[in-house]
């Protein structure tokens, strides 16, 4: 199981502000955006690039994607992805999940 530090559920511009706020922190950021459209993708990564901020290893994106659960005892600790055309469930240790609609 990978650790991040926050996934950002979304592509709207509150979720790219977001996503840009953690990374300018040091924090570790995965991003799952349901759509497989390649131009959320590009635009994210030349926002980070423009701002200076390195997206791999620190901010992975995960496409055609979805929060399936999330779980922890005192607060969130670990997180369940889907992809959306497999099924198949990838597994993260987080601390936090922040979602905004697509």
């Amino acid at each position: 199981m990978k650790t991040v530090d926050v996934v950002i559920a979304g592509a709207d511009a509150a979720a790219m502000e977001a996503t840009v706020n953690a990374a300018r922190a040091g924090r570790r950021v995965l991003v799952v955006i349901r759509s497989r459209r390649a131009g959320v993708v590009r635009q994210l990564r030349r926002l980070l690039r423009t701002l200076r901020i390195s997206p791999p290893p620190q901010v992975m994106v995960m496409t055609g994607a979805e929060v399936a659960c999330a779980d922890g005892i005192s607060g969130v600790e670990a997180v369940v992805i889907r992809d959306l055309r497999s099924g198949r469930l990838s597994g993260f240790n987080t601390q936090e999940v922040l979602c905004f609609p697509e």
